[in-house]
C-alpha cells in the first residue's frame, strides 16, 4: 500500500500516537493532551525515536565482515535512513515496512523484510520488529529501540525529579560507550546501581560517559517517573540489553532503549557474526521482537 502522507495517528480517549513514516518511528506520544516524547532539538540531539537495524551503536571505523561480505554502516545501520511504506493501518494498529534495495545493499550486503508495526491498547503502545531474510544467505542482525522521553515532562517539574526505577534490584555493573567513539571498552564496568532497584537522574551521570549499558539485564521492566507521578514504562521482554542515555549539555530528556546487541566492544574483532547479541537468520526464516512503552 503506497501513501503519500507523511505521518499517520492511532488514538483512544485518552492516548494519542502520531507515527511517522520517515524512519517508521514514533513522532508523538500523548496522554491527556501531555506530550512525553522527547520532540528533538538539534541543540541536544535531534532524534527521537530511531529503529536501529542491523547494528545497535556504532561499528570500528564503520566497517565490519559479515559472512566474508563488506559492510560499512554509520551508528545505528541503515533502516532509519532509508524509505519505509505503510504495509497494513487498522483503528489502533499501523505497520511499516522496508525491504532491501540497491542502496541498503551497498552497506549491508544482504536480503531482509523489516516491518515495524505499533499497537495501541489503553495506555500501552507495543513496538514491534519482524525481520525476514528475504536472501539465499544467512542474515546476521541486531535491532533496537531508541525512544527519547520528555524528562521533565511537566513545566513545575526538573530533570533530578526524576528516577528509573527497574522491576528488581540491579546487582551487576553497567558498560560505557566511549562519547567520541561509541565503541564499548568491557574491561571498564560502572557500578551505578550497587544493588539497589532506582537510579535518581542527574545531568552529571551523562557528562563525562555516554549511555549505561546494562547487558544481559535481569530486569525487563524500567519506568521512568517524575514527582508528579507522570512518567514511561518500558517492557523489554525480547530484548537482552537496555540502555539510559541522555545528551550532554543538560538535555531535557532520558532514552530508555531495549537492544538485542550492544556497540561494539573493545575484545570483538571485525566479524559481523561474531559480535554480541548477534541473531542469525536462514533463508525464508523470520523472527520478531517487541517491546512496550506504557505513558503513566
Amino acid at each position: 500500500m503506497m501513501s503519500e502522507e507523511r505521518q499517520f495517528v492511532i488514538k483512544n480517549e485518552n492516548v494519542s500516537v502520531t507515527l511517522g513514516i520517515d524512519g517508521a518511528q514514533l513522532n508523538s506520544l500523548k496522554k491527556n493532551d501531555t506530550e512525553y516524547l522527547w520532540q528533538a532539538d538539534s541543540k541536544y540531539w535531534a532524534g527521537q525515536a530511531p529503529v536501529c537495524f542491523p547494528i545497535v551503536g556504532v561499528l570500528p571505523d564503520e566497517r565490519a565482515k559479515a559472512f566474508g561480505k563488506d559492510c560499512k554502516m554509520k551508528r545505528h545501520g541503515v533502516a532509519r535512513i532509508n524509505p519505509f511504506e505503510v504495509f497494513e493501518k487498522h483503528s489502533n494498529s499501523i505497520t511499516f515496512v522496508q525491504k532491501s534495495s540497491d542502496n541498503t545493499r551497498k552497506a549491508f550486503p544482504f536480503d531482509y523484510e523489516l516491518k515495524i508495526k505499533y499497537t495501541l491498547n489503553g495506555n500501552t503502545v507495543t513496538n514491534e520488529y519482524i525481520i525476514t531474510n528475504t536472501g539465499k544467505d544467512k542474515l546476521p542482525f541486531v535491532i533496537g529501540g531508541h525512544p527519547a522521553f520528555n524528562c521533565p515532562v511537566d513545566d513545575d517539574e526538573c530533570f533530578e525529579d526524576y528516577t528509573v526505577i527497574f522491576d528488581k534490584p540491579i546487582s551487576m555493573s553497567c558498560l560505557r560507550p566511549d562519547h567520541n567513539t561509541g565503541l564499548v571498552d568491557v574491561s571498564k564496568y560502572y557500578d551505578v546501581m550497587k544493588g539497589r532497584n532506582k537510579l535518581k537522574m542527574n545531568h552529571d551521570l551523562f557528562e563525562d560517559n555516554d549511555a549505561l549499558i546494562f547487558p544481559n539485564c535481569k530486569s525487563k521492566s524500567v519506568t521512568l517517573i517524575g514527582k508528579n507521578g507522570k512518567g514511561v514504562r518500558v517492557d523489554f521482554q525480547d530484548m537482552n540489553n537496555l540502555l539510559i542515555w541522555s545528551a550532554v549539555g543538560n538535555a531535557p530528556f532520558v532514552a530508555l532503549e531495549p537492544w538485542t546487541g550492544i556497540s561494539n566492544c573493545s575484545d570483538e574483532d571485525e566479524i559481523f557474526e561474531n559480535k554480541r547479541g548477534i541473531t542469525i537468520l536462514s533463508p525464508d526464516e523470520t523472527i520478531a521482537f517487541k517491546y512496550k512503552i506504557t505513558l503513566i
